[in-house]
């Protein structure tokens, strides 16, 4: 039997970039490499420490990781006739 976390996309690198523009045209540039991306923006403290700045952070994977939906979360299968 084969461990799941075996076949999972191994993490090659983070990059982290000041605004979306730049972060997106990273995405892009990994989507033509065939690399899988986790894309999100966090907020930080600024080298001051008096105030914070938003980053976007690019995770690079050797593959894209499948999307594995939660159907009771995202609350399919609940329509008006079946609530």
């Amino acid at each position: 039997m084969t461990n799941p976390e075996d076949d999972a996309p191994k993490l090659i690198v983070t990059h982290v970039f000041p605004t979306g523009e730049e972060a997106a045209e990273a995405v892009v540039a990994a989507d033509r490499l065939n690399l899988g991306v986790r894309l999100y923006n966090q907020i930080v403290p600024d080298e001051d420490g008096e105030g914070y700045i938003e980053e976007w952070v690019v995770e690079l994977f050797d593959s894209a990781p499948e999307l594995q939906i939660d159907e009771e979360e995202n609350g399919v299968g609940e329509g008006p006739d079946e609530a």
